[in-house]
């Protein structure tokens, strides 16, 4: 599982780097996310790091392969919304393993991130 999970975070390009992605914000994000919000957070990754997002279907993919390797859960449910009845989606959940939540937890690209929003937020603060 780990040599799997430090294989997606030096990915730079393809489905493993949406792999790795997925983890990162699944980390940020306290660990679950239902697909919607996965995907919506996913593109504010991408564009803050000035990428461009991936496709629906890409995440799709990239969520089975992760699954398959036992990284993430997949469990269809009802996600709260204005509806009574809901949204019908899949609630995805990273693994709790801790040597996986270290790796990902110091990966470069993530810190990248958190950077450029400590930036963003210190320049908010100051005005």
């Amino acid at each position: 599982m780990l040599k799997d999970v430090t294989r997606f975070l030096a990915s730079s390009e393809g489905r493993a780097l949406l792999m790795g992605d997925i983890l990162r914000v699944l980390l940020v994000c306290m660990g679950a996310l239902w697909l919607p919000e996965l995907r919506a957070e996913l593109e504010g990754f991408r564009r803050t790091l000035g990428e461009e997002p991936p496709t629906e279907s890409e995440v799709g993919e990239a969520l089975r392969e992760l699954e398959a390797a036992g990284l993430v859960r997949v469990k269809p449910g009802i996600r709260a919304t204005h509806r009574p009845e809901g949204e019908r989606t899949y609630l995805i959940e990273l693994v709790r393993d801790e040597s996986v939540l270290r790796a990902i937890a110091v990966d470069e690209r993530l810190a990248r991130y958190s950077r450029i929003w400590d930036e963003v937020l210190a320049e908010l603060r100051e005005k």
